[in-house]
């Protein structure tokens, strides 16, 4: 394996944000692929907000779809983390707080904060988890609004495949993402390929999918955002095998 294969990177999180990671390899010397899985469409919705005391985000293109889909900027905002919070900054929300991890953290600081109203969860379609449904279970009101689908590409272009063989890293920002490289990978006829490589996750439970096919190389960021997940394609301390 060339130097320039082992600085080569597959980006299979959805579009836009597989464009944006890209860019931000590049900066980190690293020939980065767009290989991604999905697009993010958004839905055409208008908000209902009455009743709602707490809006609670958890995706940099949620945070875009809620901006879209509110003129409102005044209500508290919890992101999951700081990337979509300085998405909802950056688009006018006044009161933004963020929970700086992932699903489980976000759920953990709404309860801290025990909300009088209402808590409004804008999401994907496909989303992992269902955070509404957690909060009510422990007697907090809330309910999700699906703001944004994924829609799956149906092949990747050949040039994926021939950098996966020739020993490029595999990048995996979800456990949905994971699903679909695989699916990808299985219609492409290059799954060996994919079970021998190396990936880098942003989670554990990004990698699982792939982790139950039995990939041979597998490394798991120590915190689930994109500057730990670089940094564990960097192989620096910041990362767990």
């Amino acid at each position: 394996m060339s130097a320039s294969d082992r600085s080569r990177v597959l980006v299979t999180r959805a579009e836009p944000g597989a464009t944006r990671s890209c860019a931000a390899l590049a900066e980190r010397g690293f020939d980065a692929i767009n290989a991604a899985t999905a697009v993010l469409k958004a839905h055409e919705v208008a908000l209902n907000l009455k009743g709602v005391s707490l809006i609670a985000v958890t995706s940099p293109f949620g945070a875009s779809c809620l901006a879209t889909a509110t003129s409102e900027r005044r209500l508290p905002v919890i992101a999951v983390g700081d990337v979509t919070a300085s998405r909802l900054r950056e688009a006018g929300f006044e009161k933004v707080n963020s929970a700086s991890g992932d699903a489980r953290d976000l759920l953990a600081m709404i309860r801290e904060r025990a909300p009088e109203g209402e808590v409004l969860h804008v999401r994907g379609v496909d989303q992992t988890g269902d955070l509404s449904a957690e909060l009510n279970a422990r007697g907090i009101r809330a309910r999700s609004e699906i703001l944004y689908a994924a829609e799956p590409v149906s092949a990747l272009p050949g040039a994926v495949w021939a950098s996966l063989a020739a020993g490029a890293t595999v990048l995996i920002h979800s456990a949905k993402g994971a699903e679909r490289f695989n699916d990808l990978a299985n219609a492409a006829d290059q799954v060996e390929a994919l079970l021998a490589a190396r990936i880098v996750a942003i989670s554990t439970a990004a990698a699982e999918p792939l982790k139950s096919l039995g990939v041979a190389r597998l490394k798991i960021a120590r915190r689930p955002d994109e500057d730990a997940l670089f940094d564990a394609l960097e192989n620096r301390p910041s990362a767990r095998a």
